[in-house]
C-alpha cells in the first residue's frame, strides 16, 4: 500500500526527520503499518518513543546523519517542525531536490480524507480530551482513527487512519507546521468538529503576543463548517470570546454556570474522580473517571459532549470512561522509591503545573509534594512566566529546579531566572534547590532528590522531555529496593 501525499502523489518510502517525537513517531509507525516503508532520524530519542520504534521495527539514526537518509533513498522526507534550515540532514534533502512535506500535509491526505474530522484544540488538557473522546468512540464501536500527542496504552497506538466515512479525532496543535510553512498546525485540519479547551499565552518563539495566539485560535474556529459544531470550555473566558467569531454552533462545557454542559457534584476518591453533567438544565447522567483533578473533570465533559453529539448514549459513554486508562506521563503514576511514590508530569506552563499541584493536593492529602521542574519548553526558558512560576509551584512544599532547557537560545535577561524564582519561593516559605548546570545534570539532580525524600512523599517531575534522564534514573533505583504497590 502506498502513501498519498495529495490528492494525485502517492510514494513507498518515507524518512521521517524529527522521528523521536511522540506525533511524528506515532505518525511513522501508522505509515509502516499501512504498508509504507518507513525510515528516520533524530537526536536523543527517548522512552516512551524510543520503545515503540523499536518495537515497530522502525529503523532510525539516533544522530542528525546525512548518510542515514541517503543509504535509505526516501521518496519523500517528512519534516518535523522542530526541524529548521542548517540541520545537515535537511540540507542534504534540499540540495538533493527530495520532496518535503509537513506532517500536517500528510495527514491531510493520508488519513483524514472523506473523515468527519474532530480537532481538540487549546493550550491545555488537548492530549488528554483527545485520547477520552478516541477511547469513548473505540470502545463504543465506532469507526475512528486518530492521532495523539502522547502514548495511550489504552488504544494501542497513538496514531490510526480514519476509515472510509469514520472519524478521525485529532490533537490540533497551535504550533507552526514547518520551516517552510508558518502556519499553525492545526490549520490543516479542516474540522468538522471543534474542541477549544482554553487559550493562554504560550509558545512564545512563534507568537509576540497574546493577541497572535487569540487570532491563530479565531482562524481555526471560521474554518468549522455551518453543519458542524465547536464546544468551548466556558470556563476559559479567552476561548469563549474566540467562539464569537463562529459560524457553526458553539456550545459550552465546564463548571460555570453558562455551560450548557455542566459538570457539578464533584468528588475525588483514591482512584477516580466522580461528576454528574446537566445538560441545558437536566441531568444528562453521572461518571465516573479514573483521573485526578477539577481540570480532568473539564476535559472529560468536553468528550462526554461530543460523544453525545454523535449519537453515543450517556450509558455507553460512562461505561467507557471507567475503563479509560490515560496517557503516559499525565500524571503517570512511575514507581514507589525510597518509600516515596514518584509521579510523571507533562506540565510545563504554570497553569499546567498549578492544576496539576492542586489535584495532587486532592488525592493524596496527608503527602509531602516535592516538585521537580524542568524549564524545557521555548516559553518555559524565558522570563515571560518568571512570577507566574512562582505562584504555580508555590502549591507544593519543596522544589527543586532543574537547568533551563538550552539555555544560551536567550540572553541573561530575557532567560528564566531560576535564583530568583528560588528566591520567590523561599520568601513565601517553600523550600526550594536550584540544580547546577552541567552536561550530567540528571545524575546531581538525582542524588540532591535522593538525600531529600522521605517516605509518604510524592514526587512529581515536571517536564515535556526527558528531565535529564531523571526517570530513568529513579525508576532503575526503586528496582533495587520496593516494588509499586497502591496508595
Amino acid at each position: 500500500m502506498v502513501i498519498s501525499l495529495t490528492p494525485s502523489q502517492t510514494v513507498e518510502r518515507l524518512y521521517f526527520l524529527g522521528v523521536g517525537g511522540i506525533a511524528m513517531g506515532s505518525v511513522a509507525i501508522a505509515c509502516k503499518e499501512m504498508g509504507a516503508i518507513v525510515s528516520g532520524c533524530d537526536s536523543n530519542v527517548y522512552p516512551p518513543m524510543s520503545i515503540l520504534l523499536e518495537r515497530s521495527g522502525i529503523p532510525y539514526a539516533n544522530t542528525y546523519d546525512p548518510e542515514h537518509l541517503l543509504a535509505f533513498s526516501p521518496h519523500a522526507v517528512i519534516v518535523g517542525n522542530a526541524i529548521s534550515r542548517g540541520n545537515p540532514v535537511l540540507e542534504v534533502a534540499l540540495d538533493r531536490n527530495i520532496p518535503l512535506l509537513s506532517m500536517p500535509e500528510l495527514l491531510r491526505w493520508s488519513f483524514m480524507q472523506r473523515s468527519r474530522r474532530i480537532v481538540v484544540s487549546g493550550t491545555h488538557g488537548k492530549t488528554t480530551t483527545t485520547s477520552l473522546l478516541a477511547w469513548i468512540l473505540h470502545r463504543c464501536g465506532a469507526p475512528v482513527g486518530y492521532l495523539i500527542g502522547g502514548a495511550v496504552d489504552v488504544l494501542g497506538h497513538s496514531c490510526r487512519p480514519a476509515p472510509p466515512d469514520g472519524y478521525f479525532v485529532l490533537e490540533g496543535d497551535e504550533y507552526d507546521t514547518a520551516f517552510f510553512d508558518k502556519r499553525s498546525k492545526f490549520l490543516h485540519s479542516m474540522p468538522t468538529i471543534l474542541i477549544v479547551t482554553s487559550i493562554e499565552y504560550d509558545h512564545a518563539d512563534i507568537f509576540p503576543s497574546y493577541d497572535a495566539v487569540v487570532a491563530a485560535f479565531r482562524q481555526l474556529i471560521r474554518l468549522v463548517p455551518q453543519t458542524g459544531a465547536v464546544f468551548i470550555c466556558g470556563d476559559d473566558q479567552g476561548a469563549v470570546s474566540a467562539g464569537d467569531y463562529a459560524l457553526s454552533p458553539v456550545y459550552l462545557y465546564g463548571t460555570s454556570e453558562q455551560a450548557s454542559w455542566r459538570a457539578t457534584d464533584i468528588h475525588f476518591d483514591d482512584e477516580f474522580t466522580s461528576f454528574s453533567i446537566i445538560k441545558q438544565g437536566s441531568t444528562f447522567g453521572q461518571f465516573r473517571i479514573p483521573l485526578i483533578g477539577e481540570h480532568n473533570v473539564r476535559n472529560a465533559t468536553a468528550a462526554i459532549a461530543v460523544a453525545s453529539h454523535l449519537g453515543l448514549s450517556p450509558a455507553e459513554i460512562a461505561t467507557a470512561l471507567e475503563e479509560f486508562r490515560p496517557p503516559k506521563r499525565r500524571f503517570e503514576l512511575l514507581c514507589q522509591w525510597r518509600g516515596a511514590l514518584v509521579v510523571d508530569d507533562f506540565a510545563h506552563h504554570p497553569t499546567a503545573i498549578r492544576a496539576t499541584l492542586q489535584a495532587a493536593r486532592h488525592r493524596y492529602p496527608h503527602r509531602r509534594i516535592v516538585a521537580c521542574f524542568e524549564p524545557r519548553s521555548n516559553t518555559a526558558a524565558q522570563a515571560v512566566f518568571q512570577h507566574a512560576f512562582a505562584d504555580a509551584l508555590a502549591a507544593a512544599d519543596l522544589v527543586f529546579l532543574c537547568p533551563v532547557y538550552r539555555a544560551e537560545r536567550y540572553s541573561p535577561d530575557q532567560r528564566l531566572n531560576r535564583e530568583l524564582l528560588s528566591w520567590d519561593l523561599s520568601a513565601r516559605g517553600i523550600e526550594c534547590y536550584v540544580i547546577p548546570d552541567g552536561p550530567a545534570w540528571g545524575n546531581t539532580a538525582f542524588e540532591m532528590l535522593r538525600a531529600a525524600v522521605h517516605p509518604n512523599d510524592l514526587v512529581i517531575l515536571m517536564s515535556n522531555g526527558n528531565i535529564g534522564g531523571l526517570r530513568q534514573l529513579i525508576i532503575s533505583d526503586a528496582q533495587t529496593t520496593s516494588p509499586l504497590r497502591q496508595a
